[in-house]
C-alpha cells in the first residue's frame, strides 16, 4: 500500500505574508471626539469642593500647635500644591477623547504619560453605565467597557451625555454580539478543513 501524503494541505490557508511598514493600518488619522464642555465644568466643581476638604483637616491638625508663621507658609503651600493639582485636573479631562468606529472603541487621555486604547468588538464582553451626583447635575455618564477575562474595565469613558450614553451602550453591545456570533461562526465552518489537514499528515505505513 502506497503511504499518504504527509504534506498538510494549504487550500484556504491563511495568508502569512508579512506586510511592509507602509501597509500596515493605523487608528492615528482616525478622528476623535473629545469630553463634553460640561465634563470640564463637572472637574472644576469638584476642584472647589473636594480639595478644600482634603486641606482643611491638615490645616487644623497644626493650627493649635504651630506659630503664627510655620501656619502661615504652610496653609500657603497646600493652596499652591491645590492649584497644582485642579490644574492638572483639568488639563488631564481636556486629554480625554474617543472614537466609535466599525470594528473598534477607541479612547486617548493622559497628561504627562499619554495611552491610546483600542479595544475591538471582538473581545468586548459587557458594557455599564454609571452616574454619580455630580454627573447627574450635568446630565452625564461615564460608561465602561470590559474586555474577556479582564476583571477591571479596559476603557473608562466620563463625560457622556445622558441622551447618548444608553444608545451608544447598546449599539457597543450589538456591535459586540455581531462581530462574536460571526467569529464562532467562522471557526465551526473552519474546523472540518482543520481536521482534514490533520488527517492528511498521518502517515499509513505498509503491511510487513
Amino acid at each position: 500500500m502506497d503511504p499518504v501524503n504527509t504534506t498538510p494541505t494549504t487550500e484556504n490557508a491563511p495568508n502569512r505574508v508579512p506586510l511592509a511598514e507602509a501597509a500596515w493600518l493605523s487608528f492615528d488619522q482616525v478622528a476623535l471626539t473629545p469630553v463634553e464642555p460640561s465634563y470640564i465644568k463637572q472637574v472644576q466643581l469638584e476642584n472647589l469642593v473636594f480639595i478644600p476638604l482634603l486641606i482643611a483637616p491638615t490645616v487644623f491638625g497644626f493650627l493649635i500647635s504651630l506659630p503664627a508663621l510655620a501656619l502661615i507658609s504652610l496653609v500657603t503651600g497646600l493652596l499652591l500644591l491645590a492649584l497644582i493639582i485642579s490644574f492638572g485636573r483639568i488639563r488631564y479631562a481636556k486629554t480625554i477623547a474617543y472614537a466609535v468606529c466599525e470594528h473598534e472603541i477607541i479612547m486617548e487621555k493622559g497628561l504627562l504619560w499619554h495611552k491610546k486604547i483600542s479595544l475591538p468588538y471582538t473581545r468586548l464582553q459587557h458594557v455599564s453605565l454609571s452616574q454619580g451626583p455630580l454627573e447627574r447635575h450635568f446630565n452625564q455618564h461615564t460608561l465602561k467597557c470590559f474586555s474577556a477575562g479582564s476583571g477591571s474595565a479596559e476603557i473608562t469613558l466620563p463625560g457622556i451625555q445622558s441622551d447618548t450614553a444608553e444608545s451608544l451602550r447598546q449599539h457597543l453591545l450589538a456591535k459586540a454580539a455581531l462581530n462574536q456570533g460571526g467569529q464562532k461562526t467562522a471557526t465551526t465552518q473552519l474546523d472540518p478543513l482543520v481536521d482534514q489537514a490533520a488527517v492528511s499528515t498521518i502517515v499509513e505505513r505498509p503491511h510487513e
